[in-house]
């Protein structure tokens, strides 16, 4: 992972693209904004309202995008967001997020797509 950044900082990867859960890219410092996590992140809570991501020290402890009870303290411009918190972990039936589905699509050279079990790869345009 921090080979990863490495890369990243001298320019030569550009944008990843992950399925792992571990969130030890996030923990590495690899940016966000040129991260693309698939399946979620044992360690982030994100606002359904807002979209704020909170990373954790500790694991959020529940799977399948589920209400964590905690409040969003984003500020917006009348005062704190206050919205709900969920984990980021697909199960089973998840929906890949489509935020980060489409970041993925629009920085690689290769198009993941969920067939079945399995994962279609296509070449981009």
């Amino acid at each position: 992972h921090m080979a990863l950044v490495a890369l990243e900082r001298k320019g030569i990867v550009k944008y990843l693209v992950t399925q792992n859960v571990d969130g030890l890219h996030s923990k590495s410092g690899f940016p966000r904004d040129k991260l693309s996590v698939l399946h979620g992140d044992v360690f982030v809570e994100k606002c359904e309202r807002c979209g704020r991501e909170y990373v954790r020290n500790e694991p959020v402890g529940s799977v399948g995008e589920k209400l964590t009870g905690n409040t969003c303290e984003g500020g917006g411009g009348r005062g704190k967001c206050r919205g709900k918190l969920r984990d980021t972990l697909l199960d089973w039936n998840g929906e890949l997020p489509v935020d980060d589905l489409n970041r993925a699509q629009k920085h690689s050279k290769w198009i993941c797509t969920p067939g079945g079990r399995s994962f279609i790869l296509l070449f981009a345009r």
